[in-house]
Order: structure tokens, then C-alpha cells, then sequence
């Protein structure tokens, strides 16, 4: 749980100057930027266990860059970023709104909350 807050707290970090730029309701993303918000976060997991389920992940996610990442799916209010590692056998995927908040990564690429 201790490290879900973490995750939103940097999240949130990440795109608080494009929520503080605007008045009145979250303007959505770019995919651009998307993809880089998912990157960010996926380095943030570089040597810990986000305890989502998949376990700690190698230093070498810490020096992924944006070209790794891709949209694996969008849909109506959301986006699944996939982000493959070359030097990892895993790829994550990260869940996050249409306006860049993050809710959930994993290593599967289904969230229940997507139908």
C-alpha cells in the first residue's frame, strides 16, 4: 500500500505543472506525453519492489528512455503505455487516465478496471 502512494504521490509530481497551468477540469494528454509519463515512472522503479505484483525490477529500468515505450491500448478516458526493457526479460505496462494520472502497472497488459 506503502508504495501505491508512492506511485500516485510521483505521478502526481510528474504532471502537477500541467494541472497548475489551467484552471477548471484536466485538459487530457498526448500520447507524447503519456509515453513519457509512464517512462518516468517505470525508471522510478528502477532497484525496488513496487509491491504491484511483479517484484523488484533491475537498475537498468532507471536508464530506459521514451523510445521504449509505446501505446498498447487507449479507450475512452484511458491509456496502457507498454514499456520493454532490452536488457529485462519482462515488459511493464502502465494504466493511467486520458489526463496522465497513473493508477496501476503491471506485467500482463490487463487491468481489471479496462473492459
Amino acid at each position: 500500500m506503502k508504495y501505491r502512494i508512492t506511485l500516485c504521490l510521483l505521478a502526481s509530481l510528474f504532471i502537477s505543472s500541467n494541472l497548475l497551468a489551467h484552471g477548471g477540469g484536466h485538459a487530457p494528454i498526448t500520447e507524447k506525453k503519456a509515453l513519457a509519463i509512464a517512462t518516468q515512472i517505470v525508471q522510478g522503479f528502477a532497484n525496488i519492489d513496487p509491491q504491484l505484483g511483479f517484484g523488484k525490477v533491475p537498475a537498468s529500468w532507471a536508464s530506459i528512455s521514451n523510445e521504449a515505450a509505446t501505446i498498447f491500448q487507449s479507450g475512452d478516458g484511458y491509456y496502457i503505455v507498454k514499456l520493454v526493457n532490452p536488457s529485462d526479460e519482462r515488459t511493464l505496462y502502465i494504466l493511467m487516465s486520458a489526463e496522465g494520472e497513473v493508477f496501476d502497472a503491471n506485467i500482463s497488459g490487463k487491468f481489471e478496471v479496462v473492459n
